[in-house]
């Protein structure tokens, strides 16, 4: 995480293909499985009870907390459909995990999104890009004709079928005609205009900006050149810009008077992902520089010769002295034979790496101010591991623990108290800290993680609760929180076995052989599940000795 924060690279970003007109017709053709001509249902009330999302609510107090959540260049997320989503992608976090606790961070994330989904609409009306109803009501019988040639492919299962044979079928499954049937699913898509005119406004957006040509043959090989790259960071984040970039102009003079770059990188690079190896970033495929790096860094590389060092070169982290030490041609051996399945791949590749900084910049650029206060504590959890690795990092996580307490305040979630409760643990094992302080960090994460607990049911919640009484020499207090484990995870034979050897650990033989005895009943239960007894109109076939 330290390289990311401040080596050239760009942070991980959330997936920006979310809303494309790809991924929502391959939806589409999921989804006509729901209503394929087999119908399938799985009843899974019990699992959406358990895993219930958390209750939120806007902030007390009212104001314009209450009904928005932030501003983005002065337009607003409205609350209730961000808290909307927010619970959905909560829910389906939960449930594809198995525990609710995956759920943490889908906040954060949705406002991520919608942040996004705002400066593409943004930035497409400058563009002059403009949406009607009849674009959307076209694109929709677009979709509508893929759904009913999927099914009727389906139907077809590979022979010639009649729209006699395909309107029988469908009345038959479904009682009603083709037509109906059809207008049906449009009707289905009017609650989905605003994801559907955010999709088509992305897609027309990235090809008026992010447009990329096919290449010639000769850059296309030369995508493939292997560059070895080198830098030196010198960073702002605890300088002032000026006094980064009179460090930097010393490092500079010394490398060009022949210093040994690996050396100097050792000695005075701030990036500690790199600075090791004497700032050495690998060898990196030419068509994956734009893609890895931030803009101003991957110019300056494109413009290097083998041997060639950089002038100073400014990025959002600092100050880089650049050395491209060599190129090696890689071409693909089968290149002329998957010449144009090569050349697509860079064109998606290119077109991607374009994108993504057009939509750097627009976030670089953007107004946002946040009124909701968890999303604050969010942004200050963020800023702050952006200073892993710097001396200053250990005094921010004060900070960022009084931005998480404030929201648990304003606006008490699980989410915010599951955080904090992690960041006292976190401060509980900070090098330096008295004994006194780190007992009150771990009695301090206990209490948040007890609190988040009254608002969401998670059996890794509580294993990691029982670790901290462990710590505090409170095992009654941990035995409780395993025994509570034990009657939540009914059916995780994983879980029965991890607290099976959690109790011979504690030298708790009486709870060791409970969980023995739950193994027992649960292999013969699973025994007669998977043996369905014999029918009694015909015996069961004796087995082989």
């Amino acid at each position: 995480m330290a390289r990311q924060n401040n080596a050239p690279k760009r942070t991980a970003t959330h997936d920006d293909d979310l809303l494309s007109l790809r991924n929502i017709r391959t939806g589409f053709a999921k989804k006509l499985q729901a209503v394929s001509l087999v119908f399938v249902f799985v009843i899974a009330a019990s699992l959406i009870t358990y895993f219930a999302a958390v209750p939120t609510g806007g902030p007390p107090g009212g104001g314009r907390a209450s009904e928005i959540v932030a501003e983005v260049n002065g337009e607003p997320i409205q609350r209730d459909l961000f808290e909307e989503t927010v619970q959905d992608r909560a829910r389906e976090r939960a449930m594809l995990s198995g525990d609710a606790l995956a759920s943490i961070g889908a906040r954060a994330e949705v406002f991520r999104e919608q942040v996004d989904q705002v400066l593409i609409a943004q930035a497409a009306g400058k563009e002059g890009i403009r949406l009607s109803d009849r674009d959307l009501d076209r694109e929709i019988d677009k979709l509508v004709d893929q759904q009913v040639k999927q099914e009727r492919e389906r139907a077809a299962q590979g022979k010639q079928l009649t729209d006699q044979q395909f309107e029988m079928i469908i009345r038959n499954a479904m009682g009603k005609s083709v037509a109906e049937w059809r207008e049906e699913l449009k009707q289905n898509w009017e609650t989905r205009k605003p994801l559907l005119r955010q999709a088509l406004l992305q897609q027309k957006l990235m090809e008026k900006v992010a447009n990329v040509p096919n290449p010639s043959d000769e850059e296309l090989k030369r995508s493939y050149d292997l560059l070895t790259i080198r830098h030196i960071l010198i960073s702002t984040g605890n300088r002032t810009e000026e006094q980064a970039r009179k460090r930097a102009e010393e490092i500079l003079q010394k490398v060009r008077a022949g210093g040994d770059f690996a050396k100097l990188a050792k000695e005075f690079s701030d990036d500690p992902g790199s600075k090791q190896n004497g700032g050495s970033l690998g060898a990196i495929p030419r068509s994956q520089v734009a893609t890895l790096f931030v803009p101003e860094f991957a110019k300056a590389v494109e413009t290097l010769q083998p041997g060639q060092i950089s002038d100073l070169v400014k990025t959002q982290f600092g100050f880089h002295i650049i050395r491209l030490d060599a190129v090696k041609p890689n071409v693909p051996a089968d290149f002329d034979k998957k010449k144009a399945e090569y050349a697509k791949q860079y064109v998606d590749t290119m077109r991607n790496a374009k994108w993504q900084q057009y939509l750097m910049q627009l976030r670089r650029t953007a107004k946002i101010e946040v009124l909701d206060p968890e999303l604050k504590a969010f942004q200050a959890l963020e800023e702050w591991q952006k200073q892993a690795g710097k001396p200053e990092y250990a005094a921010g996580i004060a900070r960022v623990i009084e931005a998480f307490e404030k929201a648990t305040q304003e606006m008490p979630s699980a989410d915010a108290m599951v955080v904090l409760g992690m960041l006292y643990q976190q401060q509980s094992e900070m090098p330096g800290l008295a004994e006194s302080a780190r007992k009150k960090a771990r009695e301090n994460a206990i209490t948040a993680w007890q609190n988040a607990l009254q608002r969401m049911e998670s059996v890794q919640l509580r294993f990691m609760l029982a670790d901290l009484y462990r710590k505090e020499k409170q095992n009654d207090l941990a035995i409780k929180q395993y025994q509570e484990i034990s009657q939540i995870a009914w059916d995780r034979p994983d879980i029965h076995a991890q607290l099976k050897n959690i109790y011979k650990q504690m030298g708790r033989q009486d709870l060791v052989q409970k969980e023995m005895e739950w193994e027992k009943k649960y292999q013969e239960r699973m025994k007669t599940e998977r043996v369905p007894p014999p029918s009694s109109a015909q015996p069961a076939p004796a087995r082989k000795p």
